[in-house]
Protein backbone atom coordinates (compact mmCIF):
# COMPACT_ATOMS: atom_id res chain seq x y z
CA UNK A 1 0.00 0.00 0.00
CA UNK A 2 1.23 3.85 -1.44
CA UNK A 3 2.33 5.70 2.02
CA UNK A 4 0.03 9.07 2.55
CA UNK A 5 2.94 11.89 2.91
CA UNK A 6 1.58 15.09 4.18
CA UNK A 7 4.13 17.73 4.29
CA UNK A 8 3.82 21.88 6.10
CA UNK A 9 5.90 24.35 5.26
CA UNK A 10 5.78 26.65 7.95
CA UNK A 11 5.45 30.10 7.57
CA UNK A 12 8.69 32.27 9.22
CA UNK A 13 10.41 35.60 8.29
CA UNK A 14 13.28 33.76 6.56
CA UNK A 15 12.12 31.41 3.52
CA UNK A 16 14.16 29.42 0.37
CA UNK A 17 12.80 30.69 -2.58
CA UNK A 18 10.09 29.14 -4.55
CA UNK A 19 12.19 27.17 -6.91
CA UNK A 20 14.02 25.74 -4.06
CA UNK A 21 11.17 25.01 -1.98
CA UNK A 22 9.51 22.73 -4.82
CA UNK A 23 12.81 21.18 -5.13
CA UNK A 24 13.02 20.23 -1.57
CA UNK A 25 9.80 19.37 -1.40
CA UNK A 26 10.09 16.41 -4.15
CA UNK A 27 13.52 15.48 -2.76
CA UNK A 28 11.55 14.66 0.75
CA UNK A 29 8.77 13.26 -0.98
CA UNK A 30 11.10 10.90 -3.05
CA UNK A 31 13.36 9.48 -0.30
CA UNK A 32 10.12 9.53 2.56
CA UNK A 33 8.16 7.35 0.43
CA UNK A 34 10.96 4.94 -0.24
CA UNK A 35 11.75 5.14 3.62
CA UNK A 36 8.27 4.75 4.55
CA UNK A 37 7.92 1.34 2.00
CA UNK A 38 10.80 -0.26 3.98
CA UNK A 39 9.82 0.58 7.85
CA UNK A 40 6.08 0.14 7.14
CA UNK A 41 4.94 2.96 7.72
CA UNK A 42 1.15 3.98 6.61
CA UNK A 43 1.26 7.58 7.13
CA UNK A 44 3.09 10.15 7.85
CA UNK A 45 3.32 14.57 8.45
CA UNK A 46 5.97 16.53 7.81
CA UNK A 47 6.73 20.07 8.35
CA UNK A 48 9.46 21.91 7.49
CA UNK A 49 10.77 24.83 9.28
CA UNK A 50 13.16 27.69 7.62
CA UNK A 51 15.30 28.78 10.68
CA UNK A 52 19.16 28.51 11.38
CA UNK A 53 19.28 28.22 15.17
CA UNK A 54 17.76 24.68 14.59
CA UNK A 55 20.29 23.43 12.14
CA UNK A 56 23.44 21.53 12.76
CA UNK A 57 25.94 23.82 11.87
CA UNK A 58 28.27 21.34 10.16
CA UNK A 59 25.03 20.15 8.06
CA UNK A 60 23.21 23.09 7.86
CA UNK A 61 19.98 21.41 8.13
CA UNK A 62 18.56 19.09 11.09
CA UNK A 63 15.34 16.72 12.01
CA UNK A 64 13.33 15.87 14.63
CA UNK A 65 11.18 12.84 14.90
CA UNK A 66 7.87 13.85 17.45
CA UNK A 67 5.59 10.49 17.58
CA UNK A 68 5.12 7.80 15.56
CA UNK A 69 2.91 9.92 12.66
CA UNK A 70 5.20 13.22 12.59
CA UNK A 71 8.32 14.74 12.12
CA UNK A 72 10.13 17.95 11.48
CA UNK A 73 12.85 18.69 8.89
CA UNK A 74 15.22 22.32 9.69
CA UNK A 75 17.19 23.90 6.82
CA UNK A 76 19.12 26.95 7.44
CA UNK A 77 17.80 29.39 4.48
CA UNK A 78 20.03 32.26 5.62
CA UNK A 79 23.33 30.04 3.05
CA UNK A 80 24.33 31.01 0.04
CA UNK A 81 22.09 29.56 -2.75
CA UNK A 82 24.43 27.29 -4.00
CA UNK A 83 24.95 26.18 -0.53
CA UNK A 84 21.58 25.70 -0.28
CA UNK A 85 21.03 23.65 -3.45
CA UNK A 86 23.80 21.46 -1.89
CA UNK A 87 21.98 21.03 1.19
CA UNK A 88 18.81 19.81 -0.03
CA UNK A 89 20.46 17.45 -2.77
CA UNK A 90 22.67 15.82 -0.03
CA UNK A 91 21.65 16.27 2.90
CA UNK A 92 18.19 16.58 3.24
CA UNK A 93 17.51 12.73 1.98
CA UNK A 94 19.62 11.61 4.67
CA UNK A 95 17.76 13.30 7.50
CA UNK A 96 14.69 12.16 5.89
CA UNK A 97 15.57 8.59 6.38
CA UNK A 98 17.15 8.94 9.86
CA UNK A 99 13.77 10.47 11.37
CA UNK A 100 11.62 7.98 9.78
CA UNK A 101 13.46 5.62 11.10
CA UNK A 102 12.67 7.18 14.65
CA UNK A 103 9.14 7.48 13.84
CA UNK A 104 9.13 3.77 13.54
CA UNK A 105 10.81 2.94 16.53
CA UNK A 106 7.83 5.71 18.03
CA UNK A 107 5.24 3.38 16.34
CA UNK A 108 6.25 0.14 18.52
CA UNK A 109 9.61 0.19 21.10
CA UNK A 110 9.43 3.74 21.61
CA UNK A 111 12.87 6.09 21.16
CA UNK A 112 13.40 4.89 24.98
CA UNK A 113 14.12 7.38 28.06
CA UNK A 114 17.97 6.01 29.38
CA UNK A 115 20.52 6.13 27.75
CA UNK A 116 21.26 2.91 26.51
CA UNK A 117 18.07 3.08 24.54
CA UNK A 118 18.53 6.26 22.92
CA UNK A 119 22.10 5.16 21.88
CA UNK A 120 20.27 2.57 19.76
CA UNK A 121 17.89 4.41 18.35
CA UNK A 122 20.10 6.96 17.11
CA UNK A 123 22.48 3.72 15.97
CA UNK A 124 19.20 2.38 13.84
CA UNK A 125 18.14 5.82 12.26
CA UNK A 126 21.70 6.50 11.12
CA UNK A 127 22.80 3.29 9.79
CA UNK A 128 18.96 3.10 8.07
CA UNK A 129 20.03 6.69 6.55
CA UNK A 130 23.52 5.32 5.69
CA UNK A 131 22.30 1.77 4.14
CA UNK A 132 19.65 4.40 1.68
CA UNK A 133 21.59 7.00 1.02
CA UNK A 134 25.33 7.06 -0.63
CA UNK A 135 25.94 10.52 -0.09
CA UNK A 136 25.80 9.95 3.93
CA UNK A 137 28.39 12.58 5.10
CA UNK A 138 26.78 12.82 9.04
CA UNK A 139 29.94 13.54 11.48
CA UNK A 140 29.53 11.14 13.72
CA UNK A 141 29.25 8.39 11.14
CA UNK A 142 33.12 8.93 10.43
CA UNK A 143 35.70 6.97 12.85
CA UNK A 144 38.60 5.22 13.34
CA UNK A 145 39.04 1.83 14.79
CA UNK A 146 41.08 3.27 17.73
CA UNK A 147 38.42 6.64 18.16
CA UNK A 148 35.49 4.27 18.45
CA UNK A 149 37.31 1.64 20.87
CA UNK A 150 38.27 4.77 23.15
CA UNK A 151 34.75 5.61 22.80
CA UNK A 152 33.40 2.63 23.90
CA UNK A 153 35.69 2.80 27.10
CA UNK A 154 33.74 5.69 28.32
CA UNK A 155 31.02 4.04 27.96
CA UNK A 156 32.17 0.92 29.83
CA UNK A 157 33.16 3.63 32.52
CA UNK A 158 30.18 5.69 33.19
CA UNK A 159 27.96 5.99 36.00
CA UNK A 160 25.45 3.49 34.93
CA UNK A 161 23.01 4.64 38.40
CA UNK A 162 22.52 8.20 35.98
CA UNK A 163 21.38 6.18 32.65
CA UNK A 164 17.72 7.01 33.61
CA UNK A 165 18.99 11.20 33.70
CA UNK A 166 21.12 11.17 31.28
CA UNK A 167 22.16 14.68 30.07
CA UNK A 168 21.34 14.32 26.16
CA UNK A 169 23.16 17.31 24.99
CA UNK A 170 25.99 16.14 26.97
CA UNK A 171 26.15 12.61 25.46
CA UNK A 172 25.01 13.18 21.94
CA UNK A 173 26.30 17.03 20.89
CA UNK A 174 28.99 17.24 23.46
CA UNK A 175 27.73 20.33 25.28
CA UNK A 176 29.71 19.17 28.77
CA UNK A 177 33.15 17.40 28.76
CA UNK A 178 32.78 14.15 26.65
CA UNK A 179 33.37 13.90 23.46
CA UNK A 180 31.38 15.30 19.92
CA UNK A 181 28.80 12.92 19.24
CA UNK A 182 30.05 10.11 21.15
CA UNK A 183 26.36 8.53 21.54
CA UNK A 184 25.85 8.81 17.69
CA UNK A 185 29.14 7.10 16.73
CA UNK A 186 28.41 4.35 19.47
CA UNK A 187 24.82 3.54 17.93
CA UNK A 188 26.34 3.42 14.49
CA UNK A 189 29.41 1.24 15.23
CA UNK A 190 26.49 -0.97 17.00
CA UNK A 191 23.89 -1.13 14.92
CA UNK A 192 26.14 -1.46 12.05
CA UNK A 193 27.70 -4.57 13.37
CA UNK A 194 24.38 -5.93 14.03
CA UNK A 195 23.20 -5.25 10.50
CA UNK A 196 26.46 -6.71 8.91
CA UNK A 197 26.38 -10.01 10.75
CA UNK A 198 22.64 -10.29 10.47
CA UNK A 199 21.39 -9.36 6.84
CA UNK A 200 18.15 -11.76 6.89
CA UNK A 201 16.35 -8.99 9.93
CA UNK A 202 15.13 -6.62 7.52
CA UNK A 203 14.12 -2.87 8.67
CA UNK A 204 10.76 -3.26 9.38
CA UNK A 205 11.59 -6.17 12.54
CA UNK A 206 14.84 -4.04 13.20
CA UNK A 207 13.06 -0.77 14.46
CA UNK A 208 10.69 -2.55 16.83
CA UNK A 209 13.94 -4.44 18.14
CA UNK A 210 14.44 -3.62 21.90
CA UNK A 211 17.83 -1.93 22.80
CA UNK A 212 19.08 -4.83 25.01
CA UNK A 213 18.20 -7.40 22.35
CA UNK A 214 20.53 -5.44 19.92
CA UNK A 215 23.36 -4.59 22.54
CA UNK A 216 23.45 -8.35 22.88
CA UNK A 217 23.53 -9.33 19.34
CA UNK A 218 25.59 -7.02 18.53
CA UNK A 219 28.50 -8.62 21.49
CA UNK A 220 30.35 -5.17 21.53
CA UNK A 221 28.97 -3.37 24.62
CA UNK A 222 26.78 -4.44 27.31
CA UNK A 223 24.15 -2.49 28.62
Amino acid sequence: MESKLYIHFLKTESRINPELKEILEETIKIHAAKACDLLGISYVNITVYSNPNFVIPETGEGGYAVSGDWFQIYIDPTRPEKDLVKIINENIPLTTYHELNHVARWNSTGYGSTFPEAIISEGLASVFAAENWDKANSPWVKYSQEEIEKLIEIYKNRDKNLDSGYSHDDWFYGTGDLPRWIGYKLGFQIVKIVCENNPEIEWKKLAKMKAKELMKISGVIGV
